[in-house]
């Protein structure tokens, strides 16, 4: 699998992916235990359809038993109206050569078509940058095959606002615009181009996805969200996925060494895989117990 495939999988995670050989598990949720301290980790779907609802109980039993709820990052935060210009700078280019100054005339031939096909203005194209063009498209995709519902990330945020329980996050909201906004630099032709092939088998995706999620096929998410990643795209994995797993195992640690419980909601892929926060946190000595 390509990058640009990676990446428009990522997205799928991203907008709004492991430790044991359990293929069958029946949830994604965790309890994380040192001495008689205790976390829940939770991997989520960013965007849902109204049919993936209800979640697995074993998440609502995670979430009564939190004292406070942490995600990648600042939810709230991201809804702000300087944060969304930000992110809307950071998917376009700065310069006037634009995108057609990077790609080949064919290409952009057939991504003009493409965005003619959704009905989008072709004078915003080259203003784009790899990264906006194909998360443009890949957000009208998704609804277009029926992703119209909170993913698990906003419905347990909202819940949280509601109910008072605290909320955080892992990383800034600089730190996500700055990887959506780098996303195929220097290498825009091979990623558009297989990106937009990739789109075309996207229903199929979505539902493999989220029954692995569903299920807590571990195996399954590795080699869905994770594995041709790492192999064939080594620094980009790192990037990704790796170097910010390892980011976020100290924060996931000190959560250990108080008494409010957390629970803590990643990207199902941040779970799967050699590099994955769960294999790590085993490796660290802390007991890992699947919820059923």
């Amino acid at each position: 699998m390509a990058f640009s495939q990676v990446f428009v999988r990522f997205l799928t995670l991203l907008i709004f992916a492991l430790i044991t050989t359990t293929t069958n598990a029946g949830s994604s949720v965790w309890k994380i235990s040192s001495a008689d301290k205790t976390l829940y980790l939770g991997g989520t779907v960013h965007m849902l359809r109204k049919s993936d609802y209800p979640l697995p109980q074993q998440y609502e039993r995670a979430y009564a038993e939190a004292d406070k709820l942490v995600f990648e990052t600042d939810l709230a935060q991201l809804q702000a109206s300087d944060v969304q210009q930000r992110m809307q700078r950071a998917v376009r280019y700065a310069d006037k050569g634009g995108l057609q100054q990077r790609i080949s005339p064919a290409l952009y031939q057939r991504i003009g078509k493409v965005w003619q096909q959704y009905g989008l203005p072709g004078e915003l194209l080259n203003g784009l940058r790899p990264s906006g063009v194909i998360l443009t498209l890949t957000m009208l995709n998704l609804k277009q095959i029926g992703v119209d519902a909170q993913g698990i990330d906003d419905f347990f945020h909202t819940q949280a606002v509601r109910d008072g329980k605290p909320v955080a996050g892992l990383e800034t909201v600089d730190q996500q615009i700055s990887f959506l906004g780098a996303m195929g630099e220097g290498d825009e032709e091979r990623f558009i181009a297989m990106s937009l092939d990739e789109l075309e088998e996207s229903a199929g995706f979505l539902d493999e996805l989220i029954s692995a999620w569903r299920r807590g096929s571990l195996v399954d998410l590795d080699r869905l969200m994770v594995a041709d990643m790492r192999r064939d795209f080594p620094e980009q994995y790192n990037i990704l996925l790796a170097d910010r797993n390892q980011a976020w195992l100290p924060q996931i640690e000190v959560m250990l060494e108080d008494r409010p419980v957390e629970f803590v909601l990643v990207g199902s892929g941040h779970l799967a895989g050699e590099d994955g926060l769960l294999r790590q946190l085993k490796q660290r000595g802390y007991r890992i117990e699947l919820l059923n």
